[in-house]
């Protein structure tokens, strides 16, 4: 049991780190993105959607770790 738990601790750690986030953000961007897609807009205005989502993402992750 101390192997699995050592395990998904290591990815835990990887993926998430210490900014949950920015691994739960760029995803929601995905998921977002998806659904846009699937709503039938246009690919080029979901690329540029998805570029705003993530780059907002990591603009307020870091605005925050500067205020901290």
């Amino acid at each position: 049991m101390r192997y699995v738990r050592s395990f998904f601790g290591f990815w835990y750690d990887f993926l998430v780190g210490d900014r949950p986030e920015l691994f739960v953000g760029p995803i929601a961007a995905l998921v977002l993105a998806w659904l846009a897609v699937r709503a039938g807009v246009p690919a080029p205005m979901t690329a540029g959607l998805l570029f705003v989502l993530v780059a907002t993402v990591g603009g307020s992750s870091i605005a925050w770790a500067m205020r901290e």
